[in-house]
């Protein structure tokens, strides 16, 4: 299998950063792979750091990308590429139309990571959806939306839930470390929030349960970690901590380079989002042996059973979510029982090496 990863995407969100774990992966392993991305992209910059050889591409029409689609054809034949690997919406029909003009048959795998809203059954849709070869879904529930709206084979629907590394073993001294630079104390109950600061991420929910639980349980801290997104927002948030009087228990630590690595800091991590797709710091948490509490909105529910592996709270509901995290502060128990079989299931059904695997089987046609 020669493998050819397209994703002229020029944000970075959980889709590019998915590309980039897979252009990474088959780098390191040293598969033949060719990375195709938007120049000056935040990806683009990604892959230069990590010197990973790629080359760019630039489509003007997105719907009929001719000229951009005949070059990429060209290059899939002079590479002996056998496989297309995309995974931005807008990047198909320059998939499709590859496909088309290449002298050699092309595999092509589209792995679906945003949610489908409305049936996609006219002519062009039906055009691209019969040259897709593989259809990989992040969830069930966008299994279901794509077996609902897509004129798409069944056959070729295909659930595979991200993969997360398992998580190596908690170095205290990291703790200890992060916890002093950030005015955070070891000895009481400790909130992680990770995510980009904007409103969608739901930081504000949390402020706001903090402040309605701060009287009875004021043995408890808040990590804000994330990249500012949206200064506005920020400032607000700043202001409800002001205001309420919070300062010594909320903190924002700026983004950390490597989340996985602190995720088992914490007593409990959460994750506040208003709607997520399938909600990766979940799992990732989960694998490091800290409890959570998710949004029951999205894939969510498929990775935290209420109660079991997990808490969930209403999106938006900031009473909900405060009651939850009195829940596991009440209970010492429940906390423990919730992490333990958090981690049990996360190591089951979300680990990377199964998930490559798979990954492995569906590119190459197995």
């Amino acid at each position: 299998m020669k493998l050819l990863e397209l994703c002229l995407s020029r944000g970075f969100g959980g889709l590019e950063l998915y590309a980039e774990k897979v252009i990474r992966y088959y780098h390191h392993r040293g598969l033949p792979c060719i990375p195709v991305v938007s120049k000056e992209s935040l990806l683009d910059t990604r892959l230069t750091q990590a010197d990973i050889p790629h080359i760019y591409s630039n489509v003007i029409n997105h719907y009929f990308p001719l000229l951009a689609a005949w070059r990429l054809a060209r290059l899939c034949s002079t590479e002996n590429i056998s496989t297309i690997h995309i995974h931005w919406r807008k990047d198909f029909p320059l998939a499709v139309f590859t496909k088309l003009f290449c002298d050699l048959p092309l595999r092509l795998v589209y792995t679906r990571q945003m949610a489908l809203t409305r049936t996609k059954n006219n002519w062009y849709h039906r055009f691209l959806y019969k040259y897709v070869d593989c259809y990989l879904t992040i969830t069930k529930k966008l299994e279901n939306e794509a077996r609902r709206y897509l004129p798409i084979k069944p056959d070729t629907i295909h659930l595979l839930y991200y993969g997360v590394p398992e998580s190596k073993q908690l170095d205290r001294t990291i703790c200890s470390n992060y916890f002093e630079e950030h005015d955070l104390q070891s000895n009481v109950f400790i909130v992680g929030l990770f995510g980009r600061i904007e409103y969608g991420k739901g930081q504000h929910l949390l402020i706001e349960a903090i402040t309605k639980l701060i009287t009875d349980h004021a043995n408890i801290q808040v990590a804000i970690i994330g990249h500012v997104m949206d200064k506005a927002y920020y400032e607000n948030l700043e202001a409800m901590v002001a205001k309420a009087g919070l300062d010594l228990q909320i903190r924002f630590c700026g983004f950390h380079q490597e989340p996985t690595s602190i995720m088992g800091c914490f007593d409990v991590v959460v994750l506040a989002s208003y709607a997520e797709t399938f909600g990766l710091v979940l799992p990732e948490a989960m694998r490091a042996g800290t409890a959570v509490i998710g949004t029951n909105s999205g894939g969510v529910p498929e990775i935290i059973q209420d109660g079991d592996t997990g808490l969930l709270f209403s999106p938006g509901n900031s009473d909900e979510l405060a009651l939850c995290l009195k829940k596991l502060l009440d209970n010492p128990e429940l906390h423990e029982k919730i992490a333990k079989q958090g981690k049990a299931f996360a190591d089951e059904n979300f680990s990377e090496e199964k998930h490559f695997n798979m990954l492995d089987s569906y590119l190459m046609g197995d």
